[in-house]
């Protein structure tokens, strides 16, 4: 290496304050110590850094280049030491946490604002996966923890799960749609005639699944609920959501409608890697395991914040 981390700090002053002795005041240094340093930087390089305008020098254009990337060094260094004493200490320098899309967002917002506060140096990546993408990521290591795994663990092989209750579903329609007018519990057959909203499954590995759609009837694939609740309130398509989606997503325009083959409650897990695991992943093991945050990830309102 060139030249050592204290000396790219002291040419970073120099070019702040554009000056040899307003630097060496705020280093605690003389002068000459600053003007050996920033000498012996240029023979180095062979190349000129600064250019001297009688009390005050500024950056030549190849210095300017230089203080640029140096800067990106020095806060590669700063992170590499955060990382290494992280590391040592038991929390993990990244965490990855796959979400299932039916969990509510309001619960996993909830969540990361405390993870910050409790670990602020470590890198949070929250990522949205579809049923059985939620397995996916996780036995394919894209994910450290999954929130909202669905119906079961697959295989025990490296993987453990924590069961958090199960979420509701109901089956909805557009207030102008056909099939609001009709009282009685919808049959398959005059289901099929519809359009099913669904969205679909980030899985690569496992069989791809949909939260409900009938043989031979079409799917209408989006990207959220959002999407889907806008659709079937414009009554282009039917489906069945999360309870807790259809309430808050609701409102004028949509219709709760009972159907003869009622699809049931998901079974949602806390799944996790059981090798690897450091001081951030337990601590969010712990926190999503408590008993009234269990019921909120499975869409019951809080009563009060849980943080």
């Amino acid at each position: 290496m060139f030249t050592s981390e204290e000396n790219l700090r002291v040419i970073q002053m120099v070019a702040r304050y554009q000056s040899i002795t307003a630097a060496a005041e705020r280093l605690n240094k003389v002068p000459s110590a600053i003007s050996y340093t920033v000498r012996k930087l240029e023979e180095s390089l062979g190349v000129t850094l600064f250019k001297r305008k009688g009390c005050y020098i500024e950056l030549t254009h190849t210095g300017e280049y230089f203080i640029n990337h140096s800067k990106a060094i020095l806060e590669d260094l700063e992170a590499l030491k955060r990382n290494v004493a992280l590391v040592h200490s038991g929390v993990e320098p990244e965490f990855t946490i796959a979400v299932n899309n039916i969990v509510p967002q309001e619960a996993i917002v909830e969540f990361v604002c405390d993870f910050e506060r409790a670990f602020p140096s470590c890198q949070l990546t929250i990522r949205e996966e579809v049923y059985n993408g939620c397995w996916d990521a996780l036995y394919a290591k894209r994910a450290d923890l999954v929130i909202g795994a669905p119906h079961s663990v697959p295989h025990a092989d490296g993987v453990a799960g924590v069961p958090l209750g199960t979420l509701d579903w109901v089956f909805v329609v557009g207030d102008g749609h056909p099939l609001a007018e009709v009282e009685r519990p919808l049959r398959n057959n005059e289901l099929r005639r519809y359009s099913a909203v669904c969205i679909r499954d980030t899985s690569v590995d496992f069989q791809s699944m949909h939260a409900w759609l009938l043989d031979g009837q079409k799917a209408l694939f989006v990207p959220d609920f959002s999407t889907a609740m806008a659709l079937i309130r414009r009554n282009v398509a039917i489906g069945c959501v999360p309870a807790h989606v259809a309430k808050s997503m609701g409102g004028a325009g949509i219709v709760t409608r009972s159907v003869r083959d009622e699809k049931h409650s998901t079974r949602l897990f806390l799944a996790h890697r059981t090798e690897g695991m450091g001081d951030a992943g337990r601590w969010s093991i712990e926190y999503l395991s408590r008993p009234e945050f269990k019921a909120w990830l499975c869409g019951e309102s809080p009563a009060e914040r849980v943080g």
